[in-house]
């Protein structure tokens, strides 16, 4: 799979234990956000950046890291097709896929070690939209999905 990934300096280090990680597993990645420590990328810029390309179709997954995850998701959010979701562990990913069909993981490094972000990163990935529900169920949240739809068409501009 192609990622999208992207930091500020707060998540650099976890971003690139995440991209290490990914790279082995044979995923490609493009990195949007700060890369070095020379070149600052504000956590709204670095979410703009993966969300932007997300909501073009350009890439079905993206990944977001700061330092808390709020304001990174909070950015994500704006663009119209991204469903971002801030998880600090492995249940929360595999609901937000389940349920929520979230497209953008926003991850928080001074909350989240690298070996607790690949396993988050992998339940996320690994959970397809309905999964565990039982067919009714999956009917209500693929509605649900498409209400949130239209209320993006109507409120994003």
């Amino acid at each position: 799979m192609n990622f999208v990934i992207g930091s500020t300096r707060a998540g650099l280090q976890l971003k690139r234990a995440i991209i290490d990680y990914l790279v082995k597993q044979g995923h490609q990645i493009e990195d949007v956000g700060m890369k070095d420590e020379a070149n600052f990328v504000p956590y709204h810029i670095a979410a703009a950046n993966v969300a932007s390309l997300i909501s073009q179709g350009k890439y079905e997954k993206g990944i977001v890291i700061c330092g808390t995850g709020a304001g990174s998701a909070i950015v994500a959010n704006k663009f119209k097709g991204v469903y971002a979701v801030h998880c600090t562990n492995s249940f929360e990913a595999k609901k937000a896929s389940a349920i929520n069909n979230a497209n953008v993981l926003v991850l928080a490094e001074w909350l989240t070690p690298a070996n607790h972000a690949f396993e988050i990163i992998n339940d996320w990935l690994s959970t397809p939209f309905g999964s565990g529900f039982e067919e009714e169920w999956q009917k209500f949240l693929a509605n649900c999905i498409d209400e949130i739809k239209d209320m993006e068409n109507k409120n994003f501009k």
